[in-house]
């Protein structure tokens, strides 16, 4: 077995491990003021991480939590969160100070969980974080290599599918609307997705049967995941990040049920 190459490169468990403590105190924030100090940070985490795709997602993730925040400000029930002064008033519409606090809070929360989760995403590949919790964790390789084959099978099915789109492409696409199209490329190109579907399980389950995959309690790994000194400086990072956000609870109370 030899170790991961990539001098900047970071074990695939360290940057879950820091980031768990954090989205639990998250959770249980009874405030948007924490939320918001990790979606801020998170964000630029993002941006840093991935100059090319991170300020894209860091833009899509702001925006998914501005539109849920706005949606619950105007949907949340008065009598739920009480009465309070009318911050907006846009016509008929009238949005209270509690029910505009009430949808910032979620929309923070949710900016938070999804920024710390796809930066988590962006620092390890999935197959590499399986292969971590085998390597670190003792998980059984049987359930981690499902794990690998079920991510296999998403990325063949992508390419199968953009296969199906180019031809739909070159020879057209019979619909009465132009703005069918994309639906009735998408439905007709269900059946060619299930026939390749099922050819690439019957590969894989004659590729496993072929190698006596589960035949040992363990296999030999061809790349092994090691855990470095910046891992472990990574995961205290994370976990003092999330002591010093833990003692704004302590102050303000534990929220386990939020609107």
């Amino acid at each position: 077995m030899t170790p991961r190459r990539g001098a900047g490169a970071l074990d695939p468990l360290s940057p879950f491990t820091a980031v768990l403590p954090v989205l639990v105190v998250v959770a249980l924030s009874p405030g948007h003021e924490t939320p918001a100090l990790v979606l801020i940070t998170a964000l630029a985490l993002l941006v840093l991480a991935d100059p090319r795709r991170g300020p894209v997602i860091a833009l899509t993730i702001a925006a998914v939590s501005c539109v849920v925040g706005a949606s619950l400000s105007a949907s949340a029930p008065v009598e739920r969160v009480g009465a309070s002064p009318v911050v907006l008033s846009v016509g008929s519409l009238e949005i209270q100070h509690l029910q505009a606090l009430a949808g910032l809070r979620l929309g923070t929360k949710l900016g938070a969980f999804l920024s710390l989760c796809t930066l988590t995403g962006l620092l390890a590949r999935p197959e590499d974080l399986l292969r971590a919790l085998v390597t670190h964790l003792h998980v059984p390789y049987r359930l981690a290599y499902a794990g690998v084959a079920a991510v296999g099978f998403r990325v063949r099915l992508a390419t199968e599918y953009r296969v199906v789109r180019e031809a739909h492409a070159l020879r057209g696409t019979r619909a009465p609307l132009p703005a069918l199209r994309p639906l009735v490329r998408a439905w007709t190109a269900a059946p060619t997705l299930t026939a390749g579907a099922v050819r690439h399980a019957e590969r894989v389950a004659t590729s496993m049967d072929a190698r006596g995959f589960g035949a040992y309690p363990d296999r030999t790994e061809r790349t092994r995941a090691t855990w470095r000194p910046r891992d472990t400086v990574v995961v205290l990072a994370g976990w003092a990040l999330a002591a010093v956000l833990a003692t704004g609870l302590s102050r303000h109370g534990v929220a386990l049920r939020n609107l």
